[in-house]
């Protein structure tokens, strides 16, 4: 498994937790979009998440003549432990029901850092949908010593 338990356990763990995709078109123009959760899927080393439905056609139209490859910084709203996960776009769907809890979560691990923002800001899977990607490759982005080396599984990436 491409994330392996260090990063799993950061993903699942860290709250709140700020994502941002990114993808490029076939000019290398990126777009960059705000994730709203994340849903790992180990079976497949598979990483889903959770965009507003008014930003997927944008998204989906720059993997579609770009190179497929998606790539996600995750970065802890306290510490600024980060970590990007680059790989290849798998597929988009609608969100779900099951899928309330994860967004759900996310909204309130943000009030703790943006409270007037996201009091404002209901997530649901009316407004998100879900894209998935097959994890490859993942880098270190903490501020530090580490920032911009290629993660080396199980080992401690930032000084705490």
């Amino acid at each position: 498994m491409i994330p392996d338990h260090t990063v799993v356990k950061f993903l699942k763990r860290t709250e709140p937790l700020f994502i941002h995709l990114a993808v490029s078109n076939v000019d290398r123009h990126p777009i960059s979009v705000r994730g709203f959760g994340v849903k790992i899927d180990d079976r497949i080393d598979c990483l889903n998440i959770y965009i507003l439905k008014a930003q997927t056609e944008k998204v989906l139209s720059y993997l579609s003549s770009g190179n497929g490859v998606v790539a996600c910084l995750f970065t802890d709203g306290f510490s600024n432990e980060s970590y990007q996960i680059i790989g290849r776009f798998i597929n988009y769907k609608a969100s779900i029901r099951e899928d309330l809890e994860i967004l759900t979560g996310y909204r309130k691990s943000s009030l703790k850092l943006f409270p007037k923002m996201y009091a404002k800001f209901p997530l649901s899977t009316a407004i998100c949908d879900v894209i998935s990607y097959k994890a490859e490759e993942i880098f270190v982005q903490t501020p530090g010593p580490y920032a911009g080396s290629k993660y080396q599984k199980g080992e401690a990436t930032n000084d705490s």
